[in-house]
């Protein structure tokens, strides 16, 4: 815990008129400024600021941009297949955010995956999947495909349309290793998230009761997080609080969005961690272009 300024203010007072100094008003500014990327709550009775919550943006131009091959273009919000960064390995569970343009009549053969929460957020075109459970479907924009790899699945993603699909792959890791592999999916028009947080996907933990929260379908990770998706108009604004052992990634896929007094970009994401034992309120503003944008709720790491 800091001292609050009016503590430190005081006591750099009494310091200056014992010692009968005169310092630089520029210089006792930098001692009493609050620190940067940290929301603080009121100041306690004993004189000490309750720090409730820190967000940190992460731009998409700060994003590791892969092209392995002609017929797709990547974005990786963490380490993955060609981008290495040990200290940019995870957030808490969530291990993948992947934010994929895939052009038209190519995609992911068939491949295998274990012992991860994987699940795919349909923003424009069609993407189909194929699996070795027997699972097939193509689903189009605001849609989402999930799949528990569990003990061990195959499977395929392609775009099997003309035009460019977009789509953001997510991983989690799971609660414990070895569960029977799944594969589950969901469909959505934009009426399901305008001006609302659709909830959909769940997880071993309970929902969050914030005020324009929208249930989904029943799909459940093996793991304490929870998904969002919200279609807002411009100026919309939705509110949310953590509570004290949690903490969200958010992404702005279309448009713009403040959250609080940070500005995000298409593309940009933020971190949202709550500090201490305090819940953190946030408050989530689309720009003048609305905003369509993934929160992904979980416990703090």
């Amino acid at each position: 815990m800091r001292k609050s300024r009016a503590t430190l203010y005081g006591a750099t007072l009494v310091c200056v008129s014992l010692l009968g100094l005169s310092l630089d008003m520029n210089i006792l500014s930098r001692l009493v400024a609050k620190p940067s990327g940290f929301q603080q709550g009121a100041t306690s009775t004993a004189g000490k600021a309750i720090r409730m919550g820190r967000l940190r943006k992460i731009p998409q131009e700060s994003l590791h941009v892969s092209k392995p091959t002609w017929w797709l273009e990547s974005r990786f919000h963490f380490s993955f297949a060609d981008y290495h960064n040990p200290s940019n390995s995870n957030f808490g569970a969530l291990r993948v955010v992947n934010d994929d343009l895939v052009q038209g009549n190519a995609g992911f053969g068939t491949h295998p995956h274990r012992d991860a929460e994987i699940f795919t957020y349909i923003v424009d075109g069609h993407l189909s999947h194929k699996d070795s459970m027997g699972n097939c479907e193509a689903l189009p924009r605001g849609c989402v495909q999930y799949l528990s790899a569990g003990t061990g699945i195959s499977h395929s993603e392609m775009n099997e349309q003309a035009e460019r699909t977009r789509f953001l792959q997510i991983w989690m890791t799971p609660d414990k290793r070895g569960h029977k592999p799944q594969y589950g999916s969901s469909k959505y028009s934009k009426a399901d998230r305008h001006n609302k947080l659709l909830h959909i996907l769940g997880g071993t933990g309970t929902m969050p009761s914030w005020k324009t929260v929208t249930p989904g379908d029943d799909i459940s990770l093996h793991q304490d997080a929870n998904v969002f998706v919200s279609e807002a108009d411009a100026q919309v604004s939705q509110e949310i609080t953590l509570n004290h052992n949690r903490q969200a990634y958010l992404v702005c896929i279309e448009g713009s969005l403040a959250v609080n007094d940070e500005k995000l970009s298409a593309r940009d994401a933020i971190e949202i961690v709550t500090e201490g034992n305090e819940p953190f309120p946030v408050k989530l503003t689309a720009g003048e272009e609305g905003a369509h944008f993934l929160l992904m709720e979980m416990q703090r790491a």
